[in-house]
C-alpha cells in the first residue's frame, strides 16, 4: 500500500524520496557492518551521502568486501538518480524557458498594461510605458520583447475569456487595444469591440483604450465599454495635414 503510494508521487518528488532512502538504510547497514569504522549512525549517514553524491572525501573507507559491495550499489543506483533528477530539472528549466518565449507559460502579474496586437505601434506603446505589460498577439511564434523583462508574451486571440485570464485581466489597471492589422476595416474593428466586450466583462472597472480604423463602429466600441477611442484615419490624416500646412 505505501509503496503504491510512493509511486504516484510527481517523478521529482520520487526520485528526492529513493535518494533519501538509500541514504538513510546505505547509512544504517554500513554501521551494521563496520561498527568500528562507523562508529555512529551519523558516520554512516555521512558515508552513504558523500558516496551517493560521488564526491567520496575518502575521510571513511569500507574495509570489508560487504562494505565495498554496499559502497558500489550506492555509487552506481544513487550516482544514477541524482543524475536523472539533475536531467529532469534541467528540462524542466529548457521548456519553462521556451513556454515563455512561446507564450504559453502562466503569467502572474497586478497593476499592469495589456496591449494587445503586435504592430509599431504596439512596440511604441510599449517603448515608453514604464510599468509591467503583457503583449497578447494570435499571429506571433516567439515574444517579440523577450529581453525586457518587464514585459510578458501570450499567445492567443485575445477576446477569449481564457487568453485574458491568463493576462491577469481581473488586477490589470488598463488595457490598450490595437486594430488587427491582418483584417479589413470592418473586420478589425468589429474584432476590437469584441474585445472590448470580453474584457469588461471579467474586469468592469479596467481603463480601456481602442484603436478603431474606421468612424462606422465608434458609438458601438464606447457601448461596449471603451473609455477612449483612437480614430488611426483621423489621427494619421491630422497628422499628414500638420505638416502639408508648415510648407
Amino acid at each position: 500500500m505505501i509503496f503504491q503510494q510512493i509511486s504516484r508521487l510527481p517523478r521529482w518528488l520520487f526520485l528526492i524520496c529513493a535518494v533519501f532512502f538509500l541514504i538513510f538504510f546505505g547509512g544504517i547497514l554500513i554501521h551494521l557492518l563496520e561498527p568500528v569504522t562507523f562508529r555512529s549512525m551519523g558516520d554512516g549517514w555521512w558515508w552513504a551521502l558523500v558516496t551517493i553524491s560521488t564526491l567520496g572525501y575518502g575521510d571513511l573507507v569500507p574495509a570489508s568486501t560487504q562494505g565495498r559491495l554496499l559502497a558500489a550499489f550506492l555509487l552506481f543506483i544513487g550516482a544514477g538518480l541524482l543524475s536523472t533528477y539533475f536531467f529532469m530539472f534541467a528540462s524542466y528549466a529548457l521548456h519553462t524557458q521556451q513556454a515563455v518565449r512561446e507564450g504559453a507559460a502562466s503569467v502572474s502579474k497586478s497593476k499592469h498594461t495589456i496591449v494587445v496586437g503586435w504592430n509599431a505601434r504596439a512596440f511604441y506603446v510599449l517603448s515608453k510605458l514604464q510599468e509591467d505589460a503583457i503583449i497578447i498577439d494570435h499571429t506571433l511564434n516567439a515574444h517579440p520583447m523577450y529581453d525586457v523583462k518587464r514585459v510578458d508574451f501570450i499567445k492567443g486571440t485575445a477576446h477569449q475569456f481564457s487568453v485574458l485570464r491568463q493576462a491577469c485581466i481581473d488586477k490589470a489597471n488598463v488595457i490598450i487595444i490595437t486594430a488587427d492589422q491582418h483584417l479589413n476595416e470592418e473586420a478589425a474593428d468589429a474584432q476590437t469591440i469584441l474585445t472590448i466586450l470580453s474584457a469588461k466583462k471579467i474586469n468592469p472597472s479596467i481603463k480601456c483604450v481602442a484603436e478603431l480604423i474606421s468612424d462606422q463602429l465608434i458609438e458601438q466600441a464606447f457601448s461596449a465599454g471603451a473609455d477612449s477611442v483612437v480614430k488611426t484615419k483621423q489621427v494619421i490624416g491630422e497628422a499628414l495635414l500638420s505638416q502639408h500646412g508648415s510648407n
